[in-house]
Order: structure tokens, then sequence, then C-alpha cells
């Protein structure tokens, strides 16, 4: 919702690119020039495409460039920077059930050599992020547990699934206004010392490939129906 509004509220312009151009590398490139786009979204492995990619597009246009959809690696932001040192990337994080993207954080130069995970950053307005442990106790700042997620962007729950909405939408203990509820996302992270989140995987065996999720466990259970 958020890609297609929030230009219009600024007073700028959405441009919905094909699939076809979207999924390629070069193609999205090229787009992003003629279109003299400013603002971009795609999911890391396409912009490891983007650098790979013997297109020489310099993107004198575009003024933020937001990965997300899957984990950051600290190398392709490095290679990023390197080549667009004009473009600084802003990671987003968010699963769909609370409204998407949840949290930022704006990477401006290239990490250090030794920095294993790129931070997520810091809840967006209206959003509160929880480290919890699996009695849904907040941990100590440094410590590893599982993001949880409260505000108004939290969703209603799975339809017709009445199960997994009890398992992943919980009460929260936390909020002032009744009936407030939390989101378990399954995803394992910590509290940096500068009050950043650091995104660590996950707790079960859910994965992500090109921003999709993948359940191994269905799989799994497919695999063994035959």
């Amino acid at each position: 919702v958020w890609q297609h509004l929030a230009a219009l509220l600024c007073g700028g312009r959405t441009l919905i690119v094909l699939d076809d151009v979207a999924r390629d590398p070069s193609r999205l490139l090229d787009c992003l020039e003629r279109a003299g786009v400013t603002v971009a979204e795609t999911v890391p492995v396409l912009l490891k495409g983007m650098l790979d990619s013997q297109h020489a597009a310099a993107l004198k246009s575009v003024r933020w460039l937001l990965p997300t959809g899957e984990a950051l690696p600290p190398q392709l932001c490095r290679e990023w920077l390197a080549r667009y040192p004009h473009v600084p990337l802003v990671n987003a994080y968010g699963p769909a059930e609370c409204a998407d993207d949840v949290a930022t954080a704006t990477i401006t130069a290239p990490p250090a050599l030794d920095e294993v995970c790129m931070s997520i950053g810091r809840p967006i307005q209206g959003t509160r992020l929880l480290v919890a442990d699996r009695w849904m106790t907040p941990v100590p700042n440094g410590v590893a547990g599982e993001l949880c997620i409260g505000g108004v962007g939290v969703g209603r729950g799975y339809v017709q699934d009445p199960g997994r909405t009890a398992a992943s939408f919980v009460p929260d203990p936390f909020a002032l206004e009744p009936g407030a509820r939390l989101y378990r996302t399954g995803d394992r992270v910590r509290l940096r010392r500068d009050g950043n989140l650091e995104f660590l995987g996950r707790i079960d065996q859910q994965v992500k490939i090109r921003g999709n999720r993948v359940e191994l466990g269905e799989i799994e259970s497919v695999l063994a129906r035959q």
C-alpha cells in the first residue's frame, strides 16, 4: 500500500514496473535511468544482479534505494556503495502481517569488514518492537530473542485459520489500550547497544528465496505423503 500512496502524498508519482522488467537486473537499471526514478525498492538478490550486470547505469536521479524482503548481506552494501556512493541504502524490515515494513536502517557508508549482520534499524512511527524469550518476557539488550511487533500496523490474523492466528497474534501485555495484540514474527533478533535491531535468522525452518517465504516443513510433509 505505501509503495502506491507515499509518492502521491508528497507530490510525486508511482511508477509500476512490469514483472519482466522488475526481474531483469539490466532492464531494471535501464528503466530507473530512463524514468528518472528517485526512490526504488527491491530485494537484495536483485540488487546483487544489478551490481553484476554489465549495464553501466549512472543512476543520477536515484536518491534512495530500499532493499527489503530478505536479509541484506554486508558485502552487498559494500559493493553497492562502492559503485553508487551517492545512493544510500535504507534496509527495510517487516512482515506482511504488520502492513509490510515496520523498521528501517539508513546505510550511508560501507559497513566495517568485521560486520556480519546488517542492522534493520528502529521502528517506524506507530510501531513498537519487542525482543522476547519463549515465555514472552523481554530479554536484555544484546541477548537474542524473538521479535514481536505491536502498534497500529498489526493485522487481525489469518483468514479462516483461527489456530494459526491464535499462535501468532497474542495479547499485548505491555500496551496501554485494551485489546491490543502482538504479532510473533518467528524472527530471531537482538538489540544493539546503539538502539538498533540486528536480524539473526529464524527460530523455525522458514527461509526466504527472492523475498518469498518458503516453509521447509510444508515441503517435507508433501514429500512424506508420497
